[in-house]
């Protein structure tokens, strides 16, 4: 039996992971993981910044250190390592994503989820630079995203 933070991710992407798992079966796992990859980033691209649409450009990375910080007071896996007004790092000791697309046998596709990040940040902002040295996706024991707004 799972938690609710895993019932919730799971009922985020669960029809992402039956359209994942017919694309393999149809197409084979490299073109498969190839679509999905872009599919990701689209969508990525396009929801990632909505939240911040309203708000000048200026005050974005603000606004964005500031969601963070209340979703890591929220989450129990989350936590902020570093802290300032042109830099944010955080750590998450667990994936659920992750966690959801290893028990249906295709974790590489949480992968082509996470490889999103990076493109689709510029969105929300321009200069954001995201940087990662450990990735659960990958095989890390945890995540570290670090939030970088470049000069």
């Amino acid at each position: 039996m799972h938690d609710q933070i895993y019932e919730r991710a799971k009922g985020k992407i669960q029809l992402a992971v039956y359209f994942a798992k017919e694309m393999i079966e149809e197409l084979g796992r490299e073109r498969a993981l190839e679509i999905i990859g872009k599919a990701y980033q689209k969508f990525s691209n396009d929801t990632f910044p909505e939240p911040y649409l309203d708000i000048p450009m200026e005050k974005r990375f603000q606004k964005f250190r500031e969601d963070l910080k209340v979703k890591a007071e929220q989450e129990a896996h989350l936590s902020i390592v570093e802290d300032s007004d042109r830099h944010i790092k955080v750590r998450f000791d667990r994936c659920p994503t992750y966690e959801v697309y290893a028990d249906y046998g295709i974790p590489e596709v949480c992968q082509k989820y996470c490889d999103s990040d990076f493109e689709a940040f510029r969105h929300v902002h321009p200069k954001i630079k995201v940087t990662r040295e450990h990735e659960i996706a990958y095989g890390d024991a945890y995540c570290d995203h670090c939030w970088t707004l470049e000069e």
